[in-house]
C-alpha cells in the first residue's frame, strides 16, 4: 500500500534519483563508469581483447604478431599487452603520431579535423611500457598510411603473420590504405577488429563500413566469420579462402 501511495504521489525522474541512491556506493560507481561514453566504448574494448585472449588460449598455439592502426592514447595498446603479452607475441604501433590526416570529402565530419586525436610517438611508447611492455617487443611505425605502409616494411615483417588487426582508423581513406597493406598478414584464426565500426551513423558508404566492403569485394574467395560486436566496436575471423 505504501509503495503504491509512493509512486503514485512521487513524479518518476525523483523516484529514480531515490533508486540511484539507495544502491551501494561501488555499484552506483559502477553505473556512472557504464553510462559515460568514452568508458562504455573502453569497457567493449577491454572486452573484446578479453574475448580474443580467451580464444588464442583454447586455439593454441596461434601464432604471430598484434598489429595496431591508430594508436591514440595508447588504451588499446595496453589493453593488448595485459591480454597477449603472455603469447608471446610482437607488438607493432603505426599511427603518424600527428593526428588525422588531411580530412577529405568522403569523410567530412564535425567531429574529424586535421591534427585531430594527435599523440607523440615518445609518449606513446612511454605510456605501453609503463604498463609493463618490453621496450623490445614493441615496434612504431610512424607516418600517415599512404606513405608509411610500403612493400619493403611488409617484407621487413614477413613472414611473421597476424594473430589479431586492430583498425582504429576513424576515416575511410586511412582504412583503405590499411586493409590492402595487411592482406599478406592473414592467416587462418586471424582477429581483424575496426573500432569505430558505426561511425558516420554506421553508413554502408562513409568510414570504415565501406573500406571493409570495397576490400571483400577486391578479394572474394576470403571468408569471414563474425567474432564480436558492441558498442561502436566490431570484429571478425579470418577463416581462410574459398578455392579458387
Amino acid at each position: 500500500m505504501l509503495r503504491q501511495i509512493y509512486r503514485s504521489l512521487i513524479p518518476v525522474a525523483i523516484r529514480r534519483r531515490v533508486d540511484y541512491w539507495r544502491v551501494p556506493a561501488a555499484t552506483r560507481r559502477k553505473i556512472d563508469r557504464l553510462l559515460d561514453v568514452g568508458e562504455l566504448h573502453k569497457e567493449a574494448q577491454r572486452d573484446l581483447f578479453r574475448n580474443i585472449g580467451f580464444f588464442a588460449k583454447v586455439n593454441r598455439p596461434i601464432s604471430g604478431a598484434y598489429l595496431e592502426f591508430g594508436c591514440f592514447g595508447a588504451h588499446t595498446m595496453r589493453f593488448a599487452w595485459n591480454a597477449f603479452g603472455h603469447f608471446g607475441w610482437d607488438f607493432y604501433a603505426f599511427d603518424s603520431f600527428e593526428g588525422l590526416p588531411e580530412i577529405t570529402a568522403i569523410d567530412k565530419q564535425e567531429i574529424w579535423q586535421k591534427g585531430k586525436l594527435a599523440m607523440g610517438e615518445r609518449e606513446f611508447r612511454k605510456l605501453v611500457t609503463s604498463a609493463g611492455m618490453p621496450n623490445d617487443r614493441l615496434r612504431t611505425i610512424k607516418g600517415f598510411y599512404s606513405d608509411s605502409l610500403t612493400p619493403r616494411l611488409e617484407a621487413s615483417i614477413l613472414p611473421r603473420k597476424a594473430a589479431v588487426i586492430y583498425i582504429d582508423c576513424d576515416l575511410y581513406e586511412s582504412a583503405v590504405n590499411v586493409l590492402k597493406w595487411i592482406r599478406p598478414f592473414l592467416q587462418q584464426g586471424t582477429i581483424l577488429a575496426f573500432d569505430d565500426w558505426d561511425a558516420f551513423l554506421a553508413d554502408p558508404d562513409k568510414g570504415e563500413r565501406r573500406a571493409w566492403r570495397e576490400f571483400l569485394e577486391a578479394n572474394p574467395t576470403l571468408r569471414f566469420e563474425e567474432f564480436y560486436y558492441r558498442a561502436m566496436v566490431k570484429a571478425l575471423v579470418f577463416q581462410g579462402a574459398h578455392p579458387q
